[in-house]
């Protein structure tokens, strides 16, 4: 790493985002369906298919008709690499935090029922490298790792 003026210039083939701890218990919604395009994990719960976007949340398709899927909603949540569903009731990583959130049964409508702060560590790059505790003095106050960009 060099610093250029204030900013830090990494040497690693991915830079962390960061996110304030107030903006991330703030952003998680439910937004228009859009176009998957860094899909992860795939959960699936009645008909209901959720396929992760890497670090931002959940696309909400309707399966009822498997030959005719619908893209239903996009659940947006920083840092979000994962979720399990009991009913009504999705538990997602939101960043290093544990998060509850209630549905109504066609997930057109949700809220944050529950947060348990530090639940998780800092994900590591999708290189497989950990934040470099050396850059620490770079990261914003009360920032958070929610997500890699690409450096090159």
């Amino acid at each position: 790493m060099v610093l250029m003026g204030s900013d830090p210039v990494y040497y690693y083939e991915y830079k962390p985002v960061f996110m304030k701890r107030s903006e991330l218990e703030r952003a998680v919604r439910l937004e228009a369906a859009s176009p998957i395009k860094n899909p992860g994990k795939i959960y699936i719960k009645d008909q209901y298919i959720f396929i992760n976007e890497k670090y931002k949340g959940f696309h909400i398709i309707d399966n009822s008709n498997p030959s005719a899927p619908v893209q239903k909603a996009f659940l947006h949540i920083d840092g979000c690499l994962d979720i399990a569903i009991k009913g009504n009731y999705i538990y997602a990583d939101n960043a290093i935090d544990l998060v509850a959130i209630s549905a109504n049964n066609d997930y057109s409508t949700i809220s944050v029922t529950g947060r348990v702060r530090n639940s998780f560590a800092e994900p590591s790059s999708p290189d497989g490298y950990w934040y470099a505790r050396q850059f620490e003095r770079y990261r914003p106050k009360d920032g958070i790792i929610v997500n890699w960009e690409y450096n090159y």
